[in-house]
């Protein structure tokens, strides 16, 4: 059995009109059960990201965010991941 699950959230117009605040919470897709229970995911992995779509103008918009994995791999003893990102969207 592989399970996944993921609650997005959208939030209009926060701050300026035409913006977005954007909220994701999940677990990446883990192995829960398997024929072979050595190869079995035994830790659990969280995916955190939020990004914030700005207007600078009716056709550019600007994306800043940050992404968070939170025990990679479904393995608590690997560091947690963190990146961050920018994005620019032209519109024509």
């Amino acid at each position: 059995d592989i399970w996944s699950w993921a609650i997005t959230a959208a939030f209009p117009d926060i701050g300026k009109l035409g913006s977005q605040l954007n909220l994701i919470v999940g677990m990446p897709p883990r192995l829960a059960s398997n024929d072979v229970a050595g190869r079995r995911d035994r830790d659990v992995s969280y995916h955190l990201e939020l990004s914030y779509r700005y207007p600078l103008t009716d056709r550019i918009f600007i994306t800043p965010g940050v992404l968070v994995i939170i025990d990679p791999e479904h393995n608590d003893e690997n560091d947690t991941i963190g990146v961050g990102l920018l994005r620019t969207q032209f519109n024509f």
